[in-house]
């Protein structure tokens, strides 16, 4: 089978004349591999918006110059992102899965699993019993009840997207604080009185909350709104930061191995 190499295209100013329908061989300038692509038309159609020193790419490492390394692609991913999860119909959709995925057939199972872990296993031992200790500021530390737990620069966190959120507001110069204000009274679905803590206040005046959209979150939906709603009713500046939000996802790998280094 004959093949166009990466030579003939830079002779033929990229030109496909003639010999559109042929194959195409290169050797991929970021991978080092070789690829093959099945028509050199395509090959150039694809690329007639890129600058010709990027078009010796193989199809992964096109997409992903396409996509996850595109600003512009990941914040329309984003967008979409948050639309498609706030469908009525799709929140109702999570809702039904967290239910079904712990249910008492399953939570039984799992909890027979961790138990016979804990029993042979002395390595899970030793790192679970770690993670319970108590540190000096009576913050659990480790996989403890709410996730990783701790203090960053004088400030407690609950987990790893706070202690995110916490170094983003730091690359930024936002002043931060954990929330020291009065309770937020509330009623919960079932119309009885709660306090709520927001977790932050950033600026001296602004009140943040931190929220993952994962089991938890879905677990204890009703509430989570409840409380929301009525923060954002007696708070004049308070805002909500999800775990798909960039003051949050940023630095969270950063987070956790921060978190990891004051373990150790």
């Amino acid at each position: 089978m004959k093949y166009i190499t990466q030579q003939y295209l830079i002779d033929n100013d990229y030109s496909t004349k003639g010999v559109s329908n042929i194959c195409f061989k290169a050797k991929c300038q970021k991978c080092k591999n070789n690829f093959k692509y099945s028509s050199l038309k395509k090959f150039v159609q694809n690329r007639k918006d890129l600058s010709k020193d990027q078009w010796m790419l193989c199809q992964k490492c096109f997409l992903r110059l396409k996509t996850v390394d595109n600003p512009v692609w990941l914040e329309k991913n984003r967008q979409a992102q948050i639309i498609a999860q706030n469908k009525p119909e799709q929140i109702q959709k999570n809702k039904i899965g967290v239910s079904n995925s712990w249910s008492k057939e399953r939570k039984a199972k799992a909890s027979e699993y961790l138990k016979k872990r804990w029993n042979n296993d002395e390595q899970f031992k030793n790192t679970a019993l770690q993670n319970l200790q108590y540190d000096p500021d009576n913050f659990i530390k480790g996989i403890g009840s709410g996730g990783l737990r701790g203090t960053y620069n004088n400030i407690p966190y609950h987990s790893a997207l706070e202690l995110s959120f916490i170094l983003w507001c730091e690359s930024n110069n936002i002043p931060i604080k954990r929330y020291d204000l009065d309770p937020i009274e509330y009623l919960d679905e079932n119309k009885n009185i709660r306090q709520y803590y927001p977790d932050f206040i950033i600026n001296t005046k602004t009140i943040v909350e931190i929220k993952g959209k994962g089991i938890w979150y879905q677990k204890n939906y009703e509430r989570n709104i409840c409380k929301i709603q009525e923060a954002k009713k007696q708070a004049k500046n308070y805002c909500v930061y999800y775990d798909i939000d960039e003051q949050t996802k940023l630095f969270y790998k950063k987070a956790r191995r921060i978190h990891r280094e004051n373990q150790k």
